[in-house]
């Protein structure tokens, strides 16, 4: 294939740019780059340069196409509807066969593909929350006919500082009564990583082991507590493998049925005065926007707060797109903007629904905020009386 033929499925998308600079507007990432070739219309412009030129994609070009957290708001918000986020994989897996992707994004690809995790951790410390928190009893990998899946994903599942949103999942599930398992050692990372780097082989073969092996064990639902995690499982894997085969919930929104069903009861008040992120993944990606909010609202004690940006108009914390491996001083400025929302519509806490938001967050908030990062399942289990 040559250079430019890969590029020949967006001749339609990039000549369909109307450089109208809508996608500037709230482009996360443009404010910290500048130049015209740092926003979306502008990488539009640079595949189409590209085509009509007969020539591959610059280095200068390339890079400017790893400064993007592939946060959708460019595709949500462009008039014609180009197909921004797809172009942006695609550029990535230009560079990525010509080995022309940033240092961190080949280390993290080799680690997935060894050990089947974003952090390249052993896959036998896939379970160590369950024996952190001393959670065996309740926490049992590999039951076949268990009605519930839990997909913690990567990061609640290996990320010391993120463990507690799998705890406190593990928690109400069991205090609900729910017959739930979890894959163990047998669950992949679910991907999402590899698609933004670029690598969609990789990323189908993670898809078709995590979908066979849940099919193993027969269950009827995944909750999942990771924005990414639920997008791929629910836009992803039928485009690469085929219908899942069962229902699947973010934890939010399982969360919200079982109090609209009063499964659950949030007996134990709490004083806080809480804004919520809306995760890319989770929102705008995928719509969900009323479930963590309405759990948030059922909590006695708490002031729910919108941040200035919100819903489809969130701002990307910056930690998707793998921009925290290929540009963490700009994903680091990312959450301190976003940290900046939560202090100016006066909250203490700042709730999200993603693991990778979560750690993010706190990760800016080191730089001298003093706001609370928590999860929506650690709120919710602390209502419950359970933490």
């Amino acid at each position: 294939m040559s250079d430019v033929a890969r590029f020949e499925k967006y001749r339609e998308d990039v000549q369909k740019c109307m450089r109208c600079g809508f996608c500037r507007a709230l482009c996360p990432t443009f404010d910290f780059v500048g130049w015209e070739a740092g926003s979306p219309r502008g990488r539009m412009q640079m595949v189409k340069r590209s085509l009509e030129r007969g020539e591959g994609l610059s280095d200068y070009a390339l890079d400017k196409f790893y400064k993007c957290a592939t946060c959708g708001y460019c595709l949500w918000r462009c008039p014609p509807g180009v197909r921004t986020v797809d172009v942006i994989r695609e550029a990535r897996s230009y560079a990525l066969e010509r080995n022309k992707s940033p240092a961190g994004v080949g280390p993290m690809i080799g680690g997935m593909l060894k050990e089947r995790n974003v952090y390249g951790r052993p896959l036998q410390e896939r379970l160590d929350w369950v024996g952190f928190f001393g959670l065996e009893d309740i926490a049992k990998a590999n039951r076949k006919g268990a009605e519930i899946l839990y997909f913690p994903g990567c990061l609640a599942a290996y990320s010391p500082k993120a463990m507690k949103t799998a705890q406190t999942t593990a928690l109400i599930l069991s205090e609900t009564g729910s017959d739930w398992t979890t894959l163990g050692q047998e669950e992949w990372c679910c991907g999402n990583p590899l698609l933004a780097a670029g690598d969609s082989a990789a990323a189908k073969e993670h898809a078709q082991h995590n979908l066979s092996k849940i099919a193993d064990l027969g269950v009827k639902a995944v909750v999942t507590s990771c924005a990414g995690c639920y997008r791929v499982f629910a836009k992803e894997y039928p485009v690469m493998v085929g219908e899942l085969g069962f229902k699947l919930y973010h934890t939010s929104q399982w969360l919200e049925e079982a109090l609209r069903k009063g499964r659950i009861k949030f007996e134990h008040g709490l004083t806080a005065t809480v804004a919520y992120h809306d995760p890319c993944e989770l929102g705008r990606l995928s719509m969900v926007f009323e479930p963590p909010r309405q759990v948030l609202r059922s909590v006695a004690g708490v002031t729910l707060k919108e941040l200035p940006k919100n819903r489809f108009l969130s701002k990307c914390c910056g930690a998707g797109g793998v921009l925290k491996i290929t540009n963490p001083d700009i994903a680091l400025k990312l959450s301190q903007r976003r940290l900046d929302e939560a202090r100016s519509v006066g909250a203490d806490t700042l709730a999200s629904a993603c693991p990778a938001c979560e750690l993010h967050l706190l990760e800016g908030s080191q730089q001298g905020y003093e706001t609370k990062i928590m999860d929506i399942t650690e709120i919710a289990a602390a209502a419950m009386g359970l933490i």
